[in-house]
């Protein structure tokens, strides 16, 4: 993902320092300099902008009331000499705040943490997913997952019918699957809550495999899939 800046400074100096840091960044690409807040709104007005690098202290309007006068306003690192603005600075939801003179190291941190921030996330899982596994892609149906285990830094999939394995970490899968359908119950077990089939003392069983489960997770199941639909005697 490329990030269009907009570097905003009335010190000249400041103005070339920063355009040349944008410069050596390869997923920035410099849009602008601009002298002066009023320059910098002509520019967004014309063109997409995804990042300014802004100083707070100019003749006229200030970084912090400009950003004020913008409807929806590109994301904003601010650069200033000014160490007392920046409480004021991340009330505008700013992503960052370089104080001057600002280092590439410290520039190129604010940038990494400005496109982990604006980058697309990664779409949801829906009604399955693929997995690399045996030099091949499978396409594996998530109504078919009975669990998935983890082993160091393997992950298996069991189906029904096949145990697929392949490299990925339990965390990973954990943030991509729906929420609801499936349930991490311990830190090598993530199972389908519509394929289990008892619920034991300490234990779950799904696809005939007991797994491992906590007390307190063990009360939660019980209440939230158990308890509401249990046939019993009046």
């Amino acid at each position: 993902m490329t990030l269009h800046c907009l570097v905003v400074d009335d010190e000249p100096v400041a103005r070339k320092g920063l355009a040349a840091y944008v410069e050596q960044v390869p997923f920035l690409k410099l849009v602008a300099s601009c002298k002066s807040a009023l320059e910098a709104a002509q520019i967004l007005h014309e063109q997409p902008v995804d990042l300014l690098f802004l100083d707070i202290q100019m003749p006229d309007l200030t970084g912090i009331e400009f950003v004020r006068t913008l409807d929806k306003p590109p994301a904003v690192i601010f650069t200033t000499a000014y160490r007392e603005y920046a409480i004021e600075g991340f009330e505008l939801q700013a992503l960052d705040y370089l104080v001057k003179p600002i280092s590439f190291e410290r520039f190129l941190k604010a940038a990494n943490r400005a496109r982990q921030t604006l980058q697309p996330s990664t779409p949801p899982v829906t009604d399955h997913f693929f997995i690399k596994t045996d030099g091949q892609y499978v396409k594996i149906r998530l109504e078919e997952v009975l669990y998935f285990e983890s082993d160091k830094d393997y992950l298996y999939v069991h189906t029904p019918k096949k145990r697929y394995m392949t490299l990925l970490s339990l965390k990973q899968l954990e943030q991509e699957l729906p929420a609801g359908q499936f349930l991490r119950v311990h830190r090598s077990f993530i199972v389908n809550v519509q394929h289990i089939e008892a619920l034991e003392s300490g234990h779950l069983r799904v696809g005939g495999r007991q797994i491992p489960i906590s007390r307190n997770l063990q009360q939660t199941l019980f209440k939230n899939y158990v308890e509401g639909r249990l046939w019993k005697r009046e």
